[in-house]
C-alpha cells in the first residue's frame, strides 16, 4: 500500500507493521466479493483484546474500497461506549452510511472519512445511478428526521436498519455492513429524551435499548450481510448467539500471530519504536515465543521503558518481559480488565479458595481447563471450582466450545495472574510458566513451521522456478488447508508427512519432505517420502475416498545429493528448494528476516 496514496480509513500502525493475517484477509475480501451474488451470511470475528481485530477491520475497508468491480460498498461503523440518546445515534449511524455509500460509488476516499453533514451529502454532486438513488433516500431520511422528535426515534432506526439491503437491491451496488465492538449497541444507546437520560447514572448501561437485539432481520440478509466484532468476547458471543440474533451468525476467530510471523512483527516495530535496538533472528523467535506470539505484547516489548532494555541475549528478553508483566504496559492492561470485572473475579465466599482456583488455573494455557483436577488438588468438590470458572468465562478470562471451557492462547496473561496472586498464597505448588524448553521444540521444526506460514500465504503468485528447483517460472496454488499428516493403511507402518497442503481449486496435494540439516538431503529421505505418498494412496483408496494428483517438495537447507537434483530435474512433480529457495520464498511471503541455522541443526543427520 503506497504511502502517498489517500485511504479511506487512517490505519493505526506502519504499512509494514501489519504483519501476517494473509489468509483471514483473503477469506474476508472472498466474502466481501460474494455479496455481489448474494453468497455471504453474517459472520462475527472473534478475538481476545489487543490481538488486532481493528487493525484488520481497518485493512480489509481499504482493501475492498478500491474495488469497484465489486459492487459492494464497505459500510464501516466504529461503535463507542459514548453514552447518546437513539435519535442522536440514529443521524450519526445513517449519516456514515450514506457518506460511504457515496464515497465508494464515486470512488472517493477523501469523503468516506470526512465529517459532512446530511445537507452537504445532498449538495455532492455525482452521476452515479447508485449514488443518486442514494441521495434520493437521504432526502426521505432528512425529512422523516426533521419532521419528528424522540417519540418516532425507534420507529425511524426500525425502518433505517434495512436501508443498506433496500438500496442494495435498488441500485445494484450491495452494502457489506461492518461493525466493530458491536456489543457496546447494548449499553450505549437510551430511547429516551436527552434530559431523562442525564438524570440518572447510566455508567452500567442501566435503562439502555439492546439495540443489537434490533437487527435480527437485517442479519439474515444476503444483499447486505454483516460482520461485526468486539474486544469482549464472551459478550460478543452471547450477544450473536442468544436472543433474537442467536443461529443468525457465522464465526471466524482471530488467532495470535505464528512464531515466525510474530518474530517478523517484533523486527518491524523495533525498527520504528527503537532503531538503536538490534535483534538477531533466533532471539527473535525465542521473544515471539515467549509471548504465544501475540502482537501487543511484542508491541509492548519494543516500546519498553525496561531500564537497560536490550535484546542481546535470551536473558535479555526474558528480563524485559518480566518488566511488561509486573510493571509496564502489559501489567496495566490486564490490571486495568481484572478491576474492571472486581466482582465477578475476586468476590468469593471464601476469598482464598478463590484465588488458589485462579493461580492454578493458570497451568492450563490454551488447553481445556481440567475443573476435576483442579478440585482434587484442593480438596474440594468440583461443583466450587466449576462455579469460579463460570465467573472467569463472564470476565473474557476464557472461552467456551463444544460445552468445555478452553483459556486463551495467552501465556503473559497467565504469568500475569501467577504474579498478581502468587505472592499472597500459602500451600500452593508452584507453576512453571516459563517455557524454556519451547524454543528447543520449536528448533528442530522451524523449517516445516516457515514453509507452512509461507504455503498457507501462496495465492497463484508467478514465483522464480529456481527457487523450486525448475527453470522458467512456476505458479504456486491457493491452498485450503496445510497441515502435519500422519498416514496409515490396513497393513503398513504409520509415515508421519512433515507437511501436507491441499489445493483450493484442483484436486492435488503437495507432499513436502524437510530436511533442517547442513547435510545435503540424499535418496534415503526421498524413497521414504515415496513411501508415505503410496500408503498415503492407499489408505484412501481402503476408504473408498478419491486420490488426488500428487506434488513432491523437497526441501533441504544443506543441499541435495546429485542424486536426488538429478531426479528431481527429470520430474515434473517433483520440487525441490534449498536453503537460499526456501529462504526467498519466505522473505517473499512476509518475512524480514532470513531463515535461522541454528547450532542444533548442524548436529543433526
Amino acid at each position: 500500500m503506497p504511502e502517498n496514496k489517500i485511504w479511506p480509513v487512517e490505519e493505526m500502525v506502519h504499512e509494514d507493521e501489519f504483519t501476517d493475517r494473509v489468509e483471514l484477509l483473503r477469506e474476508l475480501d472472498q466474502w466481501v466479493a460474494a455479496i455481489r451474488r448474494m453468497g455471504a451470511t453474517s459472520t462475527a470475528l472473534i478475538a481476545p483484546r489487543r490481538i488486532g481485530k481493528t487493525v484488520l477491520l481497518d485493512r480489509l475497508v481499504n482493501t475492498v474500497f478500491f474495488k469497484p468491480e465489486y459492487q459492494v460498498a464497505p459500510f464501516y461503523f466504529k461503535m463507542t461506549r459514548e453514552k447518546r440518546t437513539l435519535r442522536e445515534f440514529l443521524l450519526e449511524y445513517a449519516t456514515t452510511f450514506f457518506r460511504q455509500y457515496l464515497a465508494y460509488c464515486e470512488q472517493d476516499p477523501v469523503l468516506f472519512g470526512q465529517d459532512t453533514t446530511m445537507e452537504e451529502l445532498l449538495d455532492y454532486r455525482t452521476d452515479h445511478k447508485a449514488a443518486i438513488m442514494a441521495k434520493e433516500y437521504i432526502q426521505r431520511f432528512v425529512h422523516r428526521y426533521t419532521h419528528h422528535g424522540d417519540e418516532d426515534a425507534l420507529i425511524h432506526w426500525d425502518a433505517f436498519i434495512r436501508v443498506p439491503e433496500r438500496l442494495g437491491s435498488h441500485s445494484g451496488t450491495r452494502v457489506a455492513v461492518i461493525i466493530d465492538e458491536f456489543q457496546d449497541m447494548q449499553f450505549s444507546i437510551y430511547n429516551m429524551p436527552k434530559e431523562l437520560m442525564d438524570a440518572k447514572d447510566r455508567s452500567d448501561g442501566y435503562g439502555a435499548i439492546r439495540l443489537a437485539n434490533t437487527f435480527d432481520r437485517q442479519a439474515q440478509s444476503r444483499k447486505a450481510p454483516m460482520l461485526v466484532s468486539g474486544s469482549a468476547v464472551t459478550m460478543v458471543f452471547r450477544t450473536v448467539m442468544g436472543g433474537p440474533l442467536g443461529g443468525r451468525f457465522g464465526f471466524k476467530y482471530i488467532k495470535p500471530l505464528s512464531v515466525p510471523d510474530g518474530a517478523a512483527l517484533l523486527h518491524t516495530t523495533l525498527k520504528y519504536y527503537a532503531p538503536d535496538k538490534k535483534v538477531t533472528p533466533e532471539l527473535a523467535l525465542y521473544a515471539s515465543a515467549q509471548t504465544g506470539g501475540h502482537p501487543y505484547y511484542l508491541y509492548c516489548l519494543a516500546i519498553s521503558e525496561c531500564e537497560g532494555k536490550s535484546f542481546r541475549s535470551r536473558e535479555d528478553i526474558d528480563r524485559i518481559i518480566r518488566y511488561e508483566i509486573e510493571n509496564g504496559k502489559i501489567y496495566g492492561f490486564w490490571r486495568t480488565h481484572f478491576d474492571n470485572n472486581r466482582d465477578l473475579i475476586n468476590q468469593d465466599d471464601d476469598t482464598e479458595l478463590g484465588k488458589k482456583i485462579i493461580y492454578y488455573f493458570t497451568r492450563y494455557n490454551n488447553q481445556p481447563v481440567d475443573t476435576k483436577a483442579i478440585a482434587d488438588k484442593l480438596g474440594v468438590p468440583k461443583k466450587a471450582v466449576a462455579k469460579k470458572i463460570e465467573k472467569l468465562y463472564a470476565a473474557d478470562l476464557v472461552y467456551r466450545s463444544a460445552e468445555r471451557f478452553y483459556t486463551f492462547n495467552d501465556i503473559c496473561l497467565m504469568r500475569f495472574i501467577k504474579f498478581v496472586y502468587e505472592q499472597d498464597l500459602e500451600g500452593v505448588d508452584e507453576v512453571d510458566l516459563s517455557q524454556q524448553g519451547l524454543l528447543n521444540t520449536m528448533k528442530g521444526k522451524f523449517l516445516e513451521m516457515a514453509t507452512e506460514v509461507s504455503m498457507l500465504k501462496f495465492n497463484r503468485e508467478q514465483l522464480p522456478g529456481a527457487w523450486f528447483g525448475k527453470q522458467g517460472e512456476l505458479e504456486v496454488p491457493l491452498f485450503q488447508y496445510v497441515r502435519t499428516q500422519t498416514v496409515k493403511a490396513a497393513a503398513s507402518p504409520a509415515y508421519q508427512i512433515d507437511l501436507l497442503g491441499r489445493e483450493e481449486k484442483e484436486d492435488r496435494v503437495w507432499l513436502c519432505e524437510c530436511k533442517y540439516t547442513r547435510k545435503p538431503m540424499g535418496m534415503a529421505q526421498v524413497e521414504k517420502l515415496e513411501a508415505a505418498v503410496r500408503v498415503f494412496r492407499q489408505q484412501l483408496e481402503e476408504e473408498r475416498q478419491p486420490v488426488p494428483e500428487v506434488r513432491f517438495w523437497l526441501i533441504s537447507t544443506g543441499g541435495f545429493t546429485d542424486e536426488v537434483l538429478g531426479l528431481a530435474g527429470s520430474r515434473e512433480d517433483m520440487y525441490a528448494s534449498d536453503y537460499d529457495g526456501i529462504n526467498s520464498i519466505f522473505k517473499r511471503f512476509g518475512s524480514n528476516y532470513s531463515i535461522p541455522l541454528f547450532a542444533e541443526n548442524e548436529k543433526r543427520t
